[in-house]
């Protein structure tokens, strides 16, 4: 007799306090976008300008147990409830009245600079505009905290719920590309952890880049690590987001190697020497000829004087497009400003026309001694790069191999391999 009103007392202290017959699920929530389902980690296609309602409500927690007592409290096998909702419940166990209920719902709706929130009359329903402005994708944060009071008698308990759930926003017909960088694009969902993590890796990428621009290869190496430690934490933060929502897709492209223009380079490097290397020649023979002048001009030492020019101003053309583009990376002293022929000079190759003919050989024998004078140091400071750059061939070896073995991300190879 004992042993059943010991039985007795405790399932009436169990249901007092709230424990369920089943657990209750965690608490969600349930959203409307113009009155039609959304699942959190959706991505919804709107146009500029558009404007929606989002109708939000919290389930699960506490407001189960209220709505649902039948599965998460089990009163009716041995009470009486006197009242039930989704805000509340009130019922008798053994002569003892309980009552939980809602006593504040917060409800805050955050977006980007592409949505904007306007709150209405009802506080779990917000007026959505989407921005004019050109974006590949946008989100919409929603939270819930429900505050819960129980009683029974003297007994007073508080309970706090919280959700929150996200929704994503592109433009329709646009790409869902919402991460793009030298060398990685992200599609699907944007989520800002992410997006700080890619960041990551495109800044370890940029330095191995920077480092073989300064021919720095223990630095490399170093920042070789350093991207596969960034690669392996996005990795993980891409797993725990998906964790915590299951819903959440993502797609990361890793594009071509952070060695490809420095690859690029070494056959680049070539044409460029060869032309340097013929300028030494090149020079000598105007100096030479250039000296042949009289020191009056005449129609013939003008024309003589115009084809000397000539004859450097053609060197420049004959340099590959991105020749100062490439050199400086390598030489950053080693700029256009100091190879090119002065304006003043080269527009007289140009009108084959020559008006102050005195001047015009004093200028051209100024420039072509500082050339002489600045090319032995040029060609040493390329030959050793065009050197040293082949070691560049090694380290891509070893970025191809690291990027095609990920096999949780895509890699697209940008120079045909």
């Amino acid at each position: 007799m004992k042993s059943l009103l010991l039985i007795l007392v405790m399932m009436v202290f169990m249901v007092g306090f709230g424990y369920s017959a089943q657990p209750l699920r965690k608490p969600f929530i349930q959203v409307k976008v113009d009155g039609k389902p959304s699942k959190t980690g959706e991505v919804l296609s709107v146009k500029p300008g558009q404007k929606f309602l989002v109708d939000v409500e919290m389930e699960g927690g506490r407001r189960d147990y209220c709505k649902f007592p039948d599965i998460y409290a089990d009163i009716t096998g041995t009470g009486q409830i006197l009242s039930r909702g989704k805000d509340g419940i009130t019922y008798q166990v053994a002569g003892k009245k309980s009552e939980w209920k809602l006593i504040k719902e917060e409800i805050r709706f955050a977006a980007d600079e592409y949505l904007q929130v306007k709150t209405t009359d009802v506080q779990s329903t917000a007026e959505i505009t989407v921005s004019n402005q050109k974006f590949s994708q946008s989100y919409l944060k929603i939270t819930i905290k429900a505050s819960w009071q129980f009683t029974q008698n003297e007994h007073l308990k508080t309970e706090e719920n919280t959700a929150e759930t996200t929704l994503y926003f592109k433009i329709a017909g646009e790409s869902d590309v919402w991460f793009s960088s030298q060398n990685i694009k992200a599609t699907g969902i944007k989520n800002e952890l992410v997006h700080e993590k890619l960041q990551e890796v495109q800044s370890a990428c940029d330095s191995i880049e920077l480092n073989f621009y300064r021919l720095n290869f223990p630095a490399v190496q170093q920042s070789i690590r350093n991207l596969q430690n960034s690669v392996n934490t996005l990795k993980s933060i891409l797993d725990e987001v998906k964790a915590s929502n299951p819903s959440y897709k993502a797609k990361v492209i890793f594009i071509g190697l952070p060695s490809d223009l420095p690859f690029n380079d070494i056959n680049a490097l070539l044409p460029i020497k060869n032309n340097w290397d013929n300028l030494a020649t090149s020079l000598n023979n105007q100096k030479q000829q250039l000296a042949k002048l009289p020191a009056q001009a005449t129609k013939e030492s003008k024309d003589e004087l115009v084809k000397i020019i000539a004859i450097y101003v053609d060197w420049q053309y004959r340099l590959p497009e991105n020749t100062f583009e490439i050199i400086t990376h390598y030489i950053p002293d080693l700029t256009a400003e100091k190879v090119q022929m002065p304006g003043n000079i080269h527009f007289i190759a140009e009108e084959k026309t020559v008006t102050n003919y005195p001047q015009t050989i004093a200028d051209l024998n100024a420039f072509l001694d500082q050339r002489m004078l600045q090319l032995p140091d040029e060609i040493q400071n390329i030959n050793t790069t065009q050197t040293k750059l082949q070691a560049v061939r090694l380290f891509d070896g070893m970025l191809r191999s690291y990027f095609s073995s990920i096999n949780w991300a895509e890699w697209q190879s940008t120079r045909g391999f």
